[in-house]
């Protein structure tokens, strides 16, 4: 199930999503769980919803070993990846320092280390970069606001 933390509005209308307000780095951040049966939101919608601020996107394919990542900075990917050492984005290697400390092996030789170990890095990475934890008790616990999620973002 994708997700996408990001510090501006979700727009109205598409696919089903909820989304709850949670503290993290610098401020107030909207966790949005968004259930689209593939690999994420659209990157003309990322691009306008992380104007002015920041979109930290995971998403994985219905139980299949895909997991996406993308890093979104004032409209803008920064970086993105499947696996880790195949990155892309305007600053592809601006997370190394960080995507080491947090265990991935970015090496040429890594081997896929399976499913939940993907996916754990891939979460905390995100968690650096937002300072929002997104635990169980997170999920269960939050009053979800339900709508749904555009496939392009509105225009103005």
């Amino acid at each position: 199930m994708p997700w996408t933390i990001s510090k501006t509005k979700v727009a109205p209308l598409g696919r089903p999503a909820g989304a709850f307000t949670v503290p993290g780095a610098g401020g107030d951040w909207t966790l949005v769980l968004h259930f689209d049966g593939g690999v994420a939101m659209q990157p003309r919608f990322l691009e306008a919803l992380s104007a002015g601020g920041r979109a930290v996107v995971h998403s994985s394919n219905g139980g299949k070993p895909i997991h996406l990542f993308h890093w979104y900075e004032d409209g803008k990917l920064r970086t993105s990846f499947e696996g880790p050492t195949a990155r892309n984005g305007s600053t592809p290697d601006a997370l190394n320092s960080v995507m080491r400390e947090v265990g991935f092996n970015l090496s040429d030789d890594a081997g896929y280390t399976g499913v939940y170990v993907e996916k754990a890095l891939v979460l905390a990475l995100a968690e650096r970069l937002t300072g929002v934890r997104v635990t169980e008790e997170l999920l269960h616990d939050a009053e979800y606001q339900l709508g749904h999620v555009p496939d392009e973002p509105a225009e103005d």
